[in-house]
């Protein structure tokens, strides 16, 4: 070969390496480029995780916070629950008590109510024979009566 064709070939040669060091310089500059975006982007995206992770953190103590309250609600609910459920058996008790009493009252004997109804006359200032006559008791029990009636007057003003 000739040295021209030798000088053509290096310098095809020469200018071969030339664009494809050009072509792969814009290509590497284009690849920093991708490549710094990427990098600003994982950037930023560890800044969203960071920042997701401080919120769900406080996510998660306010969730626990809630709990917590739900909890003492729920505590109290079921105390007071207990306190009303006892509150509403002692009246019943009571009632039932009182029920009772007051059947028994009913159920007395005509004479204690004609006594009661005595006694309710003198306070009101009868006499003796008004009292034997609206009570249909005997004089003695109505002089009785009357003398129960007097002592207690005289204990209740000194």
């Amino acid at each position: 070969m000739s040295l021209m064709v030798v000088t053509w070939l290096l310098g095809a040669l020469f200018l071969f390496t030339l664009v494809v060091t050009s072509v792969l310089f814009r290509q590497n500059k284009k690849l920093q480029t991708k490549l710094v975006n990427i990098d600003n982007n994982i950037q930023a995206n560890d800044i969203l995780v960071a920042q997701l992770q401080g919120a769900l953190t406080d996510l998660s103590a306010a969730t626990e916070q809630q709990k917590l309250i739900i909890n003492e609600q729920q505590n109290e609910a079921i105390q007071v629950s207990k306190q009303l459920e006892y509150r509403i058996k002692t009246l019943q008790k009571e009632l039932t008590q009182q029920q009772e009493v007051f059947s028994q009252f009913q159920n007395q004997q005509p004479e204690d109510k004609l006594y009661s109804r005595a006694f309710k006359l003198a306070e009101l200032g009868a006499d003796i024979e008004e009292i034997m006559r609206e009570c249909d008791i005997p004089k003695a029990e109505a002089d009785m009566l009357m003398s129960v009636h007097q002592q207690r007057i005289r204990h209740i003003k000194p």
